[in-house]
């Protein structure tokens, strides 16, 4: 399969990144035609330019701005919806600007940013709201149909509030995420806009999020979306909650059967390979990977599970453990470079260095010093620290530009393949700061 490209515009040019309900039924051959003029105005009341800026990326961001799109989704809120490749993570500054306006930028703060699907949340302070601004109505139970006729809208390449009309080719899943894939054309700087159902008024049906090949497109459906805003505006975290569980794959999907537990899985776990997750006890059956990572949104402590073994449906009772949202992540800049720490959840306890090296600025003291991104900090000081938080704490004790001795292992491939080596350098100690994605 061709991999597929989310989009975000840049300052300069486009820069592609990559990471049941919603759909009009067709129109019966007596029905009035769509005013579509009338319904691509109300469009036009609830759509916004979404800017971000990464100064620090962590984890897979990228430096620099990018532009998008974004829909209001709750007026009262000030709540705005677009993707999180969008948003992004980073520490750094995001804002939206309304209309046909491209000076009078408005700073946002995220709200959420999700760990499964590509769509982040951004609040609008209510005063900032302009009079005009509308709240886009969601189409959170209406049925998505192969073949029913939809409109992509957005900022695509710059050009202010762009239509383009499709139909959906599928309802498909690749990897652990179902999409609506369609032929209406989206561009850098679609991403984050809504995809609407050719209905009377402007409905939501999706969240566009990538395009693939030649023609075609690929949005969230919105069915996914309803129940993490329920969730937060009920003030509970809809991150999707970890089971320590590889699902299998088949072709360009995971599947609910368990191909194997994670290598740090308790010995007592009871999910076992060759079981299939058919539904939570007492509530929704599943079809597909994503229908049980939206039923497990909210949830915590113990959850109960139908599973199908050996051909017979079984109910367990699952631990599930609280991940962590993406906006709460946290990295030390210092001396020109951002350290973050491993944090894979299916990984056993290692003795390997955890804090490595997540982007180094040119031409600033770590990289004269002669470090590179990747490089993992075995010793800093004589210290053997384990996680940011631990280094901050260090840090502090230390006096402002102390240059002390680093041990790093640092991987390079070579002919053969990947060599290991550790390196002893000195580094001076400046400008430390933790980062968090809403602020130091």
């Amino acid at each position: 399969m061709k991999r597929i490209a989310c989009f975000a515009v840049s300052v300069a040019a486009a820069v592609a990144m990559c990471a049941p309900g919603a759909i009009a039924q067709p129109r019966s051959a007596s029905a009035p035609p769509t005013d579509m003029s009338a319904m691509l105005r109300e469009a036009q009341a609830f759509t916004v330019k979404v800017r971000s800026t990464v100064t620090w990326p962590i984890e897979g961001d990228r430096f620099g701005t990018a532009r998008g799109t974004g829909f209001v989704i709750d007026k009262a809120r000030g709540w705005i919806l677009t993707n999180a490749h969008v948003a992004r993570s980073s520490p750094g500054v995001v804002d939206v600007a309304f209309g046909e306006a491209e000076t009078d930028w408005i700073q946002v703060e995220r709200v959420y940013v999700d760990n499964v699907l590509d769509i982040a949340i951004l609040k609008l302070a209510p005063e900032k709201a302009p009079a005009n601004m509308k709240q886009a109505k969601l189409g959170c139970n209406r049925k998505v149909e192969q073949g029913a006729s939809v409109v992509a809208y957005g900022h695509p390449i710059d050009l202010n509030f762009t239509a383009t009309r499709g139909i959906v080719s599928s309802i498909r899943t690749l990897g652990s995420q179902e999409f609506i894939q369609m032929d209406a054309s989206l561009n850098p700087g679609n991403s984050g806009g809504a995809l609407l159902a050719v209905v009377d008024q402007a409905e939501v049906i999706g969240v566009s999020t990538a395009s693939v090949g030649s023609g075609l497109g690929f949005a969230v459906p919105i069915q996914h979306v309803c129940p993490i805003l329920d969730l937060l505006r009920a003030g509970k975290d809809p991150t999707v909650p970890t089971l320590p569980v590889y699902w299998l794959k088949a072709g360009n999907a995971e599947t609910l059967s368990v191909a194997r537990l994670y290598p740090n899985a308790a010995a007592d776990f009871p999910l076992q390979s060759g079981d299939e997750a058919i539904g939570i006890a007492g509530g929704p059956r599943f079809t597909d990977l994503p229908q049980l990572f939206t039923a497990l949104r909210g949830r915590t402590g113990d959850v109960g599970l139908i599973v199908r073994r050996a051909g017979a449906e079984k109910e367990i009772t699952a631990p599930i453990s609280r991940a962590e949202p993406r906006i709460a992540r946290q990295a030390l800049a210092v001396s020109g470079m951002l350290i973050d720490d491993d944090r894979r959840i299916d990984a056993e306890p290692s003795v390997l260095p955890r804090l490595h090296i997540d982007f180094m600025k040119p031409g600033e003291t770590a990289e004269r010093a002669g470090l590179r991104v990747g490089d993992a900090f075995a010793e800093i000081g004589g210290q053997s620290i384990s996680t940011v938080a631990e280094l901050n704490a260090w840090l502090k004790t230390r006096p402002a530009g102390e240059v002390t001795k680093v041990l790093v292992r640092r991987r390079t491939p070579t002919a053969t393949g990947i060599n290991t080596e550790y390196i002893r350098l000195e580094l001076k100690i400046e400008n430390a700061t933790l980062l968090s994605a809403n602020g130091n």
